[in-house]
């Protein structure tokens, strides 16, 4: 798989996640935190890259989403991830700001 490309079929038709469907559920499960904070949730995404595995979500508010704030979600995003443990592979969370999807 290349550089950045979106996860199709992380695995097969086995009833198991897809990579589209790992990135819907993570939206799902962060939505009620990013809405807490009064941000809104851009994109999820999880992908393949360098043969590492990233969850992403990319989030925004009115004047530009802080470090601060990403970290505030990431914290939060990492203790439902623990507890869901739905994502068979190792992987990266990360959350940033729609800036950084270029």
């Amino acid at each position: 798989m290349g550089q950045g490309e979106e996860v199709s079929g992380v695995h097969g038709k086995d009833g198991m996640m897809t990579g589209e469907k790992i990135a819907e559920r993570f939206a799902e499960l962060i939505r009620p935190v990013t809405d807490e904070y009064g941000f809104s949730l851009i994109k999820t995404e999880y992908v393949k890259e360098n043969g590492n595995y990233y969850l992403r979500a990319y989030i925004d508010k009115e004047g530009g989403i802080t470090i601060d704030d990403c970290v505030m979600v990431s914290r939060r995003a990492s203790k439902i991830l623990d507890k869901e443990d739905y994502i068979p592979e190792a992987y990266t969370m990360e959350i940033s700001s729609p800036g950084f999807m270029e």
